[in-house]
């Protein structure tokens, strides 16, 4: 049961040998060989929940770090900031920290001041001006050591075809570059990938780091990955994504036109639970109730091995897995209003789907609507729903 965690980290799969490469060339391969060739250009990765592009991204980071003078530097953004409160300079802040650390002891002075400024700028200061300093009005009639922040700023008349980078960017873009030519002895390139921000909800905070913290570390020399949100590819969003050198699209793995497809999901259960415990029959329910997505592979597959020990019996059949995709669907229709519901029973009949508003992308985000990539894309509503949409159409 602990191999089917499927809320576990992607990088203990991979510290546990329990990845299975997809078939043909892979996000990771395509990455790796750009990243090879400009190795200070901008990547940005989309797919649905659980569609393994966190994987994607270690298995990258794997990938470059056999390549000459290449160093890639993973970084959770979630497990260090709240994507909550994301705005600009968080991802130059935490390239900034994840570099200053990369040196050994003992360090320049100029390096000294840029680890000690990134500190600063991820942890907040002080820092105060006399306001005699300024020439234009009286001190303050309290202690003449009283000090305080007075900023100018004054605004030109031309506006720039791309906004220019904030003040306050520019002073941490130039302190990462400062950092990042004290490494270059000793390594060439380096490569900053950050995940969890394909879980934010607000695409005008994305913008904002896009805009700023992107083009920053870029301007640093640095090359960049991003796991951005998949409204990215939609609408508004796209010119977001317009915005990397890249673009990549995780999609779920067609179990359903695709023979090597089904295989490789099957191989990734067997990675993980014996046939003795979960039976060929059983296994292919599972990766065709999963439609594809990685992680609800993984999950079905645990809740049916605990349907099986709740009912005493030490293996897991097709009756158990059928109850897990039952359960697993009625959660995932929760909270789905008449419009929606038309939507799905839409693409269950039709297998038509057309964006045309934000609870269209919704669905595909939230993962009730599955996009397949295999030429020409094709979708389907989650193969846990459909019985229950179709209930629901032969109601009186």
């Amino acid at each position: 049961m602990a191999r089917l965690n499927a809320a576990a980290h992607p990088r203990e799969a991979i510290k546990e040998n329990l990845y299975v490469p997809r078939p043909g060339a892979t996000v990771a391969d395509f990455l790796v060989r750009r990243l090879e060739l400009e190795p200070s250009s901008s990547h940005l990765i989309v797919g649905g929940v659980g569609s393994g592009k966190t994987t994607q991204l270690l298995m990258g980071q794997k990938q470059l770090q056999t390549v000459p003078d290449v160093h890639a530097c993973f970084i959770d953004v979630s497990e260090r900031h709240d994507l909550a409160k994301l705005r600009s300079s968080v991802l130059l802040v935490l390239a900034g920290l994840t570099l200053g650390e990369m040196f050994p002891e003992p360090v320049s002075q100029a390096i000294k001041l840029a680890r000690e400024n990134f500190r600063k700028w991820a942890h907040g200061y002080v820092e105060w001006f006399d306001v005699r300093d300024a020439g234009d009005e009286e001190p303050p009639d309290h202690d003449d050591d009283d000090r305080f922040m007075r900023p100018v700023h004054v605004q030109g008349v031309l506006v720039p075809p791309e906004p220019a980078l904030r003040a306050d960017i520019q002073a941490k873009a130039r302190q990462l570059a400062v950092l990042r030519e004290g490494l270059e002895k000793s390594i060439k390139h380096v490569v900053v990938l950050f995940d969890s921000l394909d879980r934010l909800t607000d695409l005008k905070s994305f913008a904002e780091v896009v805009d700023q913290d992107i083009r920053a570390i870029k301007s640093a020399g640095l090359g960049v990955v991003v796991v951005g949100p998949l409204r990215t590819l939609f609408g508004p969003g796209r010119t977001i994504a317009d915005r990397f050198d890249y673009l990549y699209h995780q999609s779920s793995v067609d179990v359903e036109q695709d023979t090597a497809g089904e295989e490789f999901l099957g191989r990734i259960l067997r990675k993980r639970v014996e046939a003795d415990l979960l039976p060929d029959e059983a296994l292919h329910r599972v990766v065709q109730f999963s439609g594809g997505v990685l992680r609800d592979l993984i999950s079905l597959a645990r809740s049916a091995g605990e349907e099986a020990y709740t009912a005493g019996i030490d293996r897991v059949g097709v009756t158990h897995v059928e109850s897990a995709a039952d359960a697993f669907g009625r959660s995932l229709m929760l909270g789905l209003g008449p419009d929606e519901i038309t939507v799905l029973q839409r693409v269950r009949t039709q297998r038509s789907f057309v964006q045309t508003s934000d609870k269209d992308i919704a669905l595909l985000v939230t993962r009730r609507v599955l996009e397949y990539t295999n030429g020409i894309p094709r979708y389907a509503v989650h193969p846990t729903i459909a019985p229950l949409l179709e209930q629901l159409a032969t109601k009186p």
